[in-house]
């Protein structure tokens, strides 16, 4: 899956997130789907880390958290 670009897994994404959201969302469950996101972007962090071969993952967050918001991710909540 490394050899997707950014845009392709965020085009492969949001219509699983827009269905998540879809079927799970209440005012009950908002604090599940709010860490749902945050493990989202934690996973697009490794992934963004492990394809530019970059030992310490945390330090591209912003990074991707701003890439991830310009390519248009949907969110759950």
């Amino acid at each position: 899956m490394r050899s997707l670009s950014f845009t392709d897994h965020i085009a492969r994404l949001n219509p699983k997130i827009v269905g998540w959201r879809n079927y799970y969302y209440t005012n009950y469950s908002q604090r599940k789907l709010a860490k749902l996101d945050g493990y989202i972007l934690q996973r697009f962090t490794r992934w963004y880390a492990k394809k530019r071969q970059k030992r310490r993952w945390m330090s591209s967050f912003h990074e991707v958290k701003f890439q991830t918001k310009q390519s248009g991710l949907k969110t759950l909540l």
